[in-house]
């Protein structure tokens, strides 16, 4: 394998992506508690990246074009069972992990150009959701328990993502949501700060 520079700086974005939800899930783990997660949030978040991370694999792509997507979706799924178990809804977890299986077999046995068809209706999903999400913020002057170490390290990973697809030639239908994705990162990182620097004024 050939070691040039954007194969390098994928591979240390795979590593970000291996780390990024870390925070979020020690947060949950160390609170024992799942509230203030917008667990709808973290389903769409699941259901993206796992459909991205088949797009990759069935498109051949190098592993350091997936890699940090797969390892984010693990997580995402991570984070919405263990906030489902802390908040004691038994039957969403069982409903929650058929769900997922079903979905993996659906994702494995679906041709590349489904999946395709599919990446081109995510933009009005992802716009919603993420949409819904900073409104939400905004409403309740507060991110909840988002990390936010996570939040940062998910903008610098989509920034450096957007940024090796397009050197690598990615088709817009896989770029485009990420570059909304990006965008709304910033917005709620931005809110995250702003939230707890209020917090803090109000300290002092």
């Amino acid at each position: 394998m050939e070691f040039d520079g954007m194969t390098i700086l994928g591979y240390i974005l795979a590593f970000m992506g291996s780390v990024a939800f870390v925070p979020q899930i020690q947060m949950i783990l160390k609170s024992k508690s799942g509230e203030g997660l917008d667990l709808v949030m973290f389903s769409i978040a699941d259901f993206v990246t796992a459909l991205v991370t088949s797009l990759c694999l069935k498109s051949g792509l190098d592993i350091s074009n997936w890699l940090e997507v797969l390892i984010t979706n693990i997580q995402v799924f991570t984070i919405h069972a263990l906030a489902r178990y802390y908040l004691h809804q038994p039957r969403q977890l069982s409903l929650l992990l058929l769900a997922k299986l079903l979905y993996i077999l659906l994702l494995t046995a679906a041709p590349l150009p489904w999946i395709k068809f599919v990446m081109n209706c995510l933009l009005p999903v992802v716009l919603v959701e993420r949409g819904g999400a900073v409104y939400k913020h905004y409403k309740n002057k507060s991110t909840g328990q988002l990390s936010g170490a996570t939040l940062g390290l998910q903008w610098t990973q989509f920034a450096g993502r957007i940024f090796t697809s397009v050197m690598a030639g990615a088709e817009g239908d896989f770029v485009a949501p990420m570059v909304l994705n990006f965008f709304f990162g910033t917005v709620i990182l931005g809110q995250w700060i702003w939230y707890r620097r209020g917090k803090g004024e109000k300290k002092e």
